[in-house]
């Protein structure tokens, strides 16, 4: 299985924002058991980084996210992907840039905390508490997993 965090879900994770940071770790530790795939939108990394720069130095932050790229894999958009996004003509170009991201990803899930800003995506977005459960259902719980 493959999915895209959302920067939301992306800054959840490396900020320990609270009190979204416990279903962020539980799905970076699928990926971390590679029980999924996990993706992001290249330009999630400075979006984290200007978010979280504020409450952490920029060696921390970058040691953060070294570490977060050995389970969460960068997806880069091209030129013509931001053309399309523009043509496609979302309310929120950033979302539309995300859900690219994610069909780009071969996403199965797009995750984030606003699924709602993605009904137009071509992959279907979950909350991070609702892939969870998903994944509960089929024996899969991650809560009392160390990474």
């Amino acid at each position: 299985m493959n999915l895209l965090l959302d920067t939301n879900v992306f800054i959840d994770y490396l900020g320990r924002k609270q009190p979204f940071f416990e279903d962020a770790r539980n799905i970076v530790a699928a990926g971390f058991f590679g029980d999924t795939k996990l993706w992001v939108p290249a330009q999630s990394a400075t979006d984290a980084f200007y978010v979280l720069s504020r409450y952490v130095t920029a060696e921390k932050l970058q040691e953060s996210l070294l570490r977060a790229f050995d389970i969460i894999e960068p997806v880069s958009l091209s030129a013509d992907d931001l053309r399309r996004a523009a043509r496609l003509r979302w309310d929120d170009y950033e979302d539309c840039l995300i859900a690219l991201a994610a069909d780009k990803a071969h996403a199965d899930y797009l995750i984030t905390r606003d699924a709602r800003g993605f009904s137009r995506s071509p992959v279907p977005a979950l909350s991070p508490p609702d892939w969870l459960g998903l994944m509960r259902e089929s024996g899969l719980v991650y809560d009392e997993v160390e990474i």
